[in-house]
């Protein structure tokens, strides 16, 4: 059975036409599920883990990067209490223009390509980011001000000029080689205002460099560290690859 979690959002009236369509569209691709609409209150996690037990064979998150974020953690919550197994799905469905650049990432498209996304039934088998007990798809990012970063307790970094520090699982906002999100590893990315360069590390061309960790702390006591664009949690924060995959619904020209 598919359950579709729409964001409280998605009930606005602006986006009544799409979301008119989008169920036309699951309903002529025979992906008729479980609609469930959140409140004000109401929690994605409950909302999935309760759907789940009661047989759910696939979950849609229908909105943003917002809800795409929390279903994301909260399969992994899942995941490691063993609640489920790989084998139950996540699917996107977009619904907002500024998340187009995230649908178009994984190969989803437009709300209505989405469904045919889904019918398709490409699955990748990804891996996650943890942040304290949070998880990230994606990235997890820091201004470079203020920030120190402590890598496998071996060594410090700390960087002068300002720009951005990421840690990349799927390099979305990123130019990275050979990162697929399925490697078992991590991408520790600076990329500093001068020259708009990555400053160079282990490996990489002479403006991008990628650093190797097995863990790192990030702290910074002025700026929050942001995971997938969606959630903030304040430093200090350890990060490392999280002991569980999660299961993904993409599309054929995903870029990773």
């Amino acid at each position: 059975m598919h359950v579709y979690i729409y964001d409280t959002f998605v009930s606005d009236k602006k986006h009544m036409n799409k979301v008119s369509r989008v169920e036309t569209r699951i309903t002529d691709l025979g992906l008729n599920g479980k609609i469930v609409r959140l409140g004000l209150i109401s929690s994605v996690s409950d909302a999935i883990e309760n759907e789940i037990k009661k047989g759910a064979k696939t979950i849609i998150a229908v909105g943003d990067k917002q809800i795409l974020n929390q279903a994301v953690n909260a399969m992994a919550q899942l995941l490691a209490h063993e609640t489920i197994g790989e084998s139950v799905p996540l699917g996107f469905i977009p619904v907002g223009k500024k998340d187009l650049l995230t649908a178009d990432f994984l190969g989803v498209g437009s709300a209505e390509l989405a469904c045919d996304i889904l019918s398709q039934r490409r699955i990748e088998t990804l891996d996650l980011g943890q942040a304290n007990n949070n998880y990230f798809l994606f990235s997890a990012v820091v201004p470079t001000e203020y920030t120190t970063i402590e890598i496998d307790e071996n060594y410090t970094i700390e960087i002068k000029e300002p720009g951005e520090i990421g840690v990349v699982n799927l390099p979305l906002g990123f130019t990275l080689p050979q990162t697929d999100g399925a490697d078992g590893s991590l991408e520790l990315v600076i990329k500093t205002a001068q020259g708009k360069k990555y400053l160079p590390g282990k490996r990489g061309s002479s403006n991008q460099g990628i650093f190797a960790f097995n863990k790192l702390r990030v702290i910074n006591k002025k700026h929050p560290v942001l995971l997938d664009g969606a959630k903030k949690l304040t430093a200090p924060v350890d990060i490392q690859v999280a002991p569980m995959k999660i299961s993904l619904i993409v599309g054929k020209d995903r870029k990773f």
